[in-house]
């Protein structure tokens, strides 16, 4: 497995999809905060890392290519915004082949040995958001 330097955002992004094409459930899972939330695609909050593994364990055994464009990252101290856009692409269990596309937004935060973790993992974006809920 590459080396990657996990104290820069790019880095931390690029170790967690390298788990996930490799099928590293645990290494993947070591990229969020404690205290962190996934968003599904459907909306639904995982929180916690008890949550979150039982979302890594499915995606990591894909064994799915993530392709990244060039991201938006805002930082304020320990905080990063991160958003960008996506393309996964794998065959399926079945051998059907997979493609999905989405627009990360989420929170990064520095951990005490300089690490970034994820903290609001959205993969999905605004895509959550089902039609009708103006306010």
């Amino acid at each position: 497995m590459e080396d990657f330097d996990r104290k820069t955002e790019a880095g931390a992004v690029a170790y967690f999809r390298d788990c996930i094409k490799n099928g590293d459930d645990k290494g993947a899972l070591s990229c969020f905060h404690p205290e962190a939330v996934y968003i599904d695609r459907d909306g639904r909050e995982l929180r916690g890392l008890d949550q979150i593994a039982m979302a890594m364990n499915e995606i990591c055994r894909l064994k799915l290519d993530i392709q990244g464009e060039t991201p938006h990252i805002t930082l304020v101290n320990d905080l990063a915004m991160w958003m960008d856009q996506w393309e996964m692409t794998g065959i399926a269990p079945d051998g059907h082949p997979l493609h999905m596309t989405g627009n990360t937004s989420c929170i990064m935060k520095r951990n005490q040995a300089g690490e970034w973790l994820w903290l609001i993992d959205n993969p999905f974006g605004s895509a959550i958001l089902k039609g009708g809920n103006m306010v």
